[in-house]
């Protein structure tokens, strides 16, 4: 695993996950990623991000990353792509769009709800576990 480049592209969704990152994921490989982006940019919030619908720096840690897209299903690729866009959408972000960290905490933490977490992660596997929805709830009271 590499350094994180600078800015860091992130998959729009993403940034739902980690808000929610409790250690946990598909491989050692993958919770290591995702584990130092979330460390990275705890660490510093001005460290730029850049938000992407493609494969991003933890997808690349991902198992069911084959060929820069997500084969966990016959679909998976429609749907992360799918919410890519619709957290865009809710964020008032373009593709592409480049940020701070700090930008994108802040944005989410002015724009999106509780049920804009269910509503956009409805056939996630993690979602169930409440820890989006406890990371945001984290974000708009500290």
């Amino acid at each position: 695993m590499g350094e994180l480049a600078h800015p860091l592209k992130i998959r729009a969704h993403h940034l739902l996950c980690l808000l929610g990152f409790r250690s946990l994921g598909y491989s050692q490989e993958f919770i290591a990623a995702i584990g130092k982006v979330v460390e990275k940019l705890s660490s510093n919030s001005t460290f730029p991000i850049t938000l992407v619908v493609e494969c991003d720096f933890i997808c690349a840690s991902c198992p069911h990353n084959k060929g820069s897209k997500c084969l966990k299903e016959a679909n998976s690729e429609l749907k992360v792509k799918t919410q890519d866009l619709e957290v865009l959408h809710r964020l008032g972000f373009e593709v592409g769009a480049q940020m701070s960290a700090v930008e994108a905490g802040t944005r989410i933490k002015e724009r999106l709800s509780f049920r804009d977490i269910a509503e956009i992660c409805l056939d996630c596997e993690w979602l169930e576990l409440g820890h989006c929805a406890q990371g945001l709830e984290r974000l708009k009271t500290g």
